[in-house]
């Protein structure tokens, strides 16, 4: 017999839904959830509705989870410190955006933006240029791609490294090469490349977005490998987890 467990976690409680896969019959339970270490509450909660319905963990063999941990990163500000590299002259495109601001002519003097998620000063331009055609009329130089790499490196603030040229929708050479140049010198730190996150076309859209899956990264990884480990400790090395939403 076996039973298919979903989890949903959120800021305050923990919701679990278990279902026996031979009868449908189904079993609830609610835990406080742990905002320090999601899994710790999951695990309670697996041993909660386990024990209330008399189930073995080892015959739960898929668990899908729902986790609100890269929202939360956001809302909170406490995502990853990201390095950005970017084409030369397009270092500024996360400051400037869509050019608009709320509330007329008067906008551009009372608002007031938030933080950037990658800030000016881990913001680096590349010598290098895709044109609107795919064709590389400037290639990447490797030289410079390292001294910049490197100048960002000593800062020692770098958790999570995103590269976003422009045009690299339409061919991502460049991006491609200098991710694997940069895995070289930033060896521990997640290297996200927006020709992989999201190849479609705006600049500030793509940069915007693949910065985001950066800063959130390190946490949800973090946190998605310790839940991986600790449930097949306590369900079995056999168990699947499906994540359903970020």
């Amino acid at each position: 017999m076996s039973y298919r467990l979903g989890v949903d976690v959120g800021g305050t409680f923990t919701d679990f839904l278990l279902i026996n896969e031979s009868d449908g019959s189904t079993y609830t339970a609610k835990v406080p959830s742990t905002p320090e270490d999601s899994s710790i509450g999951v695990l309670n909660g697996v041993a909660r509705i386990c024990e209330q319905s008399g189930v073995n963990p080892k015959d739960i063999k898929l668990v899908m989870h729902g986790t609100t941990v890269a929202t939360n990163a956001v809302l909170t500000g406490n995502g990853a410190k990201v390095g950005l590299l970017t084409t030369q002259g397009y270092e500024s495109i996360l400051q400037v955006a869509r050019s608009f601001c709320p509330g007329g002519l008067g906008g551009w003097v009372s608002f007031v933006k938030g933080p950037l998620l990658a800030p000016l000063e881990l913001t680096y331009g590349i010598k290098e240029r895709t044109d609107a055609s795919g064709e590389i009329s400037i290639p990447l130089d490797e030289d410079h791609l390292k001294e910049q790499l490197t100048q960002l490196k000593k800062r020692g603030q770098v958790e999570a490294l995103t590269i976003s040229f422009v045009n690299s929708y339409i061919n991502n050479a460049n991006e491609v090469l200098a991710a694997k140049i940069a895995a070289e010198i930033f060896t521990d730190v997640p290297i996200s490349i927006s020709s992989e996150v999201i190849p479609e076309m705006q600049e500030y859209e793509r940069a915007e977005t693949t910065v985001l899956n950066s800063y959130v990264r390190p946490q949800v990884s973090s946190y998605v490998n310790n839940l991986q480990s600790n449930l097949e400790k306590s369900l079995g090395s056999d168990v699947q987890l499906s994540i359903s939403k970020i």
